[in-house]
């Protein structure tokens, strides 16, 4: 139901782009549109016997990031987009995720206003870190480093409204969005935002160096929002007792990336302020005031059609809560354990838009320690009449 109701609203949005305003359609010179395939199949498997998406100290929502064990469709998309000549550009992408029901990742318009400003309107990814605004599949690893998976579940996409400016040699940019998604959350007849944010990027090119820094601020407001262990997509995140969330989240992003010939460099340091209200399965409520931090940065080798690449994520939570119960305790005292990762990874460009990718982890985000290992494909086939 929610994909033909968003398939309506597609057609509505993408209707002015090939429409005139005699309410004909025109095929002509100004119009033009392009659509592309994509698909990522490949085998995940984990030494652990079953997977536990929980993260010691952070309180995850039903997004949490997930992996499904054995060979399957990891990812797959189709996607159009419609281009009006100095007018107006539309982008529709659905997607599903290891074969499971189709969802739209974007639908969105962008006015043609000039170069440098850019306004867009529709469900897209928020401008938040350094990787956020990009999909997940033109990443350098498989999966979402700790301080995405814990903060944002992996990636935070929302109905919104954004706008930026393009200097010289800087961007900024805001947004403001629905809050639909962890970490925020809102009532199905709420109209006003529940997430907004901000960012600034300064970014230098030169004939062998390149690199930007960029900071972002995002804030969420979340009403009652469910931790629950089933979300509808028949896997489990574990032992994760059930907590209502009502309150703010605070989150703010630094970091920079650096292009040397063939080798690259990644660093950002993410930290998120949480004040809210808690409440556990036997209604049991407290206040609970956090701040929770994660750095992860990852360096890279280019050589020909070959890509090598390593990555080290950590999380540090500090988390006062004013009640203590079973509930509480389980999901929000780490222990002192400090979730960590090691990733290494091995991406092949064999073609244009085709590649291999080999990766493994090293991975001590719960107590017990677990390996983790992937090999997949993934091309993207593109169509321009």
């Amino acid at each position: 139901m929610r994909l033909m109701k968003y398939l309506g609203l597609s057609t509505s949005l993408l209707s002015p782009l090939v429409m005139a305003h005699d309410g004909h359609i025109h095929a002509n010179d100004d119009l033009s549109w392009k659509g592309s395939l994509f698909a990522q199949i490949g085998y995940f498997d984990s030494s652990n016997s079953t997977q536990n998406t929980a993260i010691p100290g952070v309180l995850l929502g039903s997004e949490a990031h997930h992996h499904e064990k054995g060979l399957q469709l990891m990812h797959g998309e189709l996607a159009l987009t419609v281009k009006a000549e100095s007018m107006l550009t539309g982008n529709i992408i659905i997607g599903s995720h290891h074969g499971e029901s189709l969802d739209i990742e974007e639908l969105w318009l962008q006015p043609d206003i000039t170069e440098s400003i850019k306004l867009r309107l529709g469900t897209q990814l928020s401008d938040i870190g350094l990787y956020n605004a990009y999909h997940d599949h033109d990443w350098v690893f498989m999966d979402a480093n700790l301080s995405q998976q814990a903060f944002l579940a992996g990636q935070y996409r929302d109905d919104s409204l954004h706008f930026s400016w393009l200097g010289n040699n800087q961007t900024i940019a805001t947004w403001v969005g629905r809050g639909s998604a962890y970490p925020a959350s809102t009532q199905t007849d709420s109209s006003s935002p529940h997430a907004y944010g901000a960012s600034y990027q300064w970014h230098w090119n030169s004939d062998t160096i390149s690199g930007r820094i960029k900071t972002s601020f995002a804030h969420f407001k979340a009403s009652q929002r469910g931790n629950d262990n089933n979300d509808g997509h028949n896997h489990s995140h574990g032992n994760i007792p059930t907590i209502s969330f009502t309150g703010n989240t605070n989150l703010i992003t630094l970091g920079s990336q650096w292009q040397w010939k063939s080798l690259g460099w990644d660093i950002e340091w993410m930290t998120q302020n949480i004040d809210a209200e808690i409440t556990d399965a036997q209604q049991i409520k407290a206040k609970l005031d956090a701040t929770q931090q994660g750095i992860s940065s990852q360096a890279y080798w280019n050589w020909d059609k070959l890509q090598i690449a390593l990555r080290y994520d950590t999380l540090i939570t500090n988390n006062k809560v004013t009640k203590k119960s079973t509930d509480f305790e389980q999901a929000l005292n780490s222990q002192g354990h400090s979730p960590e990762r090691i990733s290494l990874a091995f991406n092949w460009r064999f073609q244009e838009n085709q590649q291999i990718r080999l990766q493994g982890n090293y991975d001590k985000t719960q107590q017990e320690e677990q390996q983790q290992f992937w090999l997949v494909y993934q091309g993207t086939l593109n169509y321009t009449p």
